[in-house]
């Protein structure tokens, strides 16, 4: 395998090098950062980048395949970690200034699953500040490979431009409001917002702990499963963490769609959306109806409050998780960030109250909908729910907190801040390209703790098309 070959290769074939000894974890580093050397000053995607960590961590994993120890289904990989995530001895920024250089005293839970399976973490990538909607006036946001007048998608905007860029193989995003699912629709990724509390949050900075969601972006669902077998599972020190958490199967699913039922809302669907984007989506559902799929059509649960809701909520919690930061370094925080969490810091018990008793029950009309036999779901119930992510083309560095000032901006958080408050599955598959060479990303929502249809779902997509196999031509 030359350079090339290994900077785009997938987890699988990355692993089966080192296991038949064509490779060692020690080449595959070496390709890696030399790459970030070359590229990333122009991509910006990283805010550290641990060389001697990454350099160290792969002289073990050769020493103990020498020594004949069993090869973890990770082992050899290179990752990238949202720089919300502790990792020993690393400060955690968290894309501001306001939270200091101390080192953080343990890794979190997901980064100790990643290197236990054998990852190599290569850095941290940069992030807007504190996950919210803009890059802190100190970084300079990363830069969209296929498009660098397009936008990365927030927060997790490092984390779409080095895996989109083959800076990793993985890395990890955080969603909150849309945060996987916006760059990996941008940059053409595959990226698994699993159900709420299925991936530990422990060691990884909050914004809003209720509506967190921490998982894998990827190039393709077969990735995107492996990481994902890695990282879920209950963690008794999160207390968000489900003690329901069935383990995920190790290998990647068999391909399918056959049979399968999912519902698609026209107009939740087309209303605010750009014509390109719905003609994406016509091809997306012809593919599945190819696949042996049933399009459902079906109407959403009410989701007029969902951005009231979000915003009730996500204010207040936000608020507890900067504030002692924000009581110390106020003059640190970028303005929306600021705004937000005063905001945070007024809102009612009495609203709160309110906004959780409209969030729980969208949640339980909206898990009906999977139910087979519901009487508030179509007969027979849905496998998933197909819908957009991006609504229309953004520019760079827009900013959805003036949603109202971008063209189909606000129809955007229609199509992700509800199922951060019921807590639901989903996946974002690349299901294009526009014009300007841009991808255009759509998502699969799915019931509780069924991540594995989605992806079943998600690799049976990917059997048939190619979107998932190219790669940005200036990069490439």
């Amino acid at each position: 395998m030359d350079n090339e070959e290994i900077a785009w290769s997938s987890v699988d074939a990355l692993r089966h090098a080192v296991a038949g000894g064509r490779l060692g974890a020690r080449d595959i580093v070496g390709v890696f950062l030399d790459r970030i050397q070359r590229l990333d000053p122009a991509l910006q995607a990283y805010s550290s980048v641990l060389s001697e960590r990454a350099r160290a961590t792969a002289a073990r994993l050769d020493e103990a395949q020498v020594r004949g120890d069993l090869l973890g289904p990770l082992h050899g990989v290179p990752v990238a970690l949202k720089d919300l995530c502790d990792v020993a001895g690393e400060p955690t920024k968290a894309g501001t200034s306001a939270l200091g250089d101390a080192p953080a005293s343990e890794s979190a839970e997901v980064v100790e699953r990643l290197e236990a399976a054998g990852a190599i973490v290569l850095g941290k990538v940069k992030m807007t500040e504190g996950a919210f909607t803009e890059h802190h006036e100190s970084v300079t946001p990363p830069v969209n490979p296929w498009n660098p007048a397009r936008w990365t998608g927030i927060s997790s905007s490092g984390s779409g431009v080095a895996v989109a860029a083959g800076l990793c193989c993985l890395a990890l995003g955080t969603d909150t409001g849309g945060s996987i699912r916006y760059p990996s629709s941008a940059c053409g990724l595959t990226g698994l917002k699993p159900t709420h509390g299925r991936v530990s949050l422990r060691g990884v900075y909050p914004l809003a702990d209720s509506l967190d969601h921490i998982g894998p972006m990827a190039r393709s669902v077969a990735d995107a499963s492996r990481a994902f077998g890695v990282l879920c599972g209950h963690d008794p020190r999160d207390p968000w963490s489900l003690a329901k958490n069935p383990p995920a199967p190790a290998l990647p699913p068999e391909p399918s769609a056959r049979g399968a039922r999912i519902g698609f809302d026209a107009n939740y669907c087309t209303e605010g959306v750009d014509p390109v984007v719905r003609d994406a989506l016509a091809e997306v559902l012809d593919a599945f109806r190819e696949l042996g799929a049933e399009v459902v059509p079906f109407e959403m649960p009410g989701l007029e409050e969902s951005l009231e809701l979000w915003s009730l909520l996500g204010s207040a919690e936000i608020a507890t998780a900067h504030a002692e930061p924000f009581s110390r370094k106020r003059a640190e925080y970028g303005a929306g960030l600021a705004a937000t969490i005063e905001s945070g810091l007024v809102v009612s018990g009495r609203d709160v109250a309110r906004a959780w008793r409209a969030r729980l029950a969208f949640a339980r009309r909206l898990e009906g909908c999977f139910e087979v036999g519901a009487e508030t779901g179509p007969p027979g119930g849905l496998d998933a729910i197909l819908a957009p992510v991006i609504p229309g083309r953004f520019a760079a560095n827009v900013n959805l907190a003036a949603s109202h000032d971008i063209p189909y901006g606000e129809a955007t958080v229609r199509f992700t801040s509800p199922f951060n408050l019921s807590g639901s599955p989903s996946l974002t598959i690349c299901g294009g390209f526009d014009d300007e060479g841009a991808p255009l990303g759509f998502q699969l929502v799915g019931a509780q703790l069924d991540e594995m249809k989605l992806l079943t779902l998600g690799a049976a997509y990917q059997g048939i098309t190619e979107h998932h196999l190219r790669h940005p031509a200036k990069i490439a």
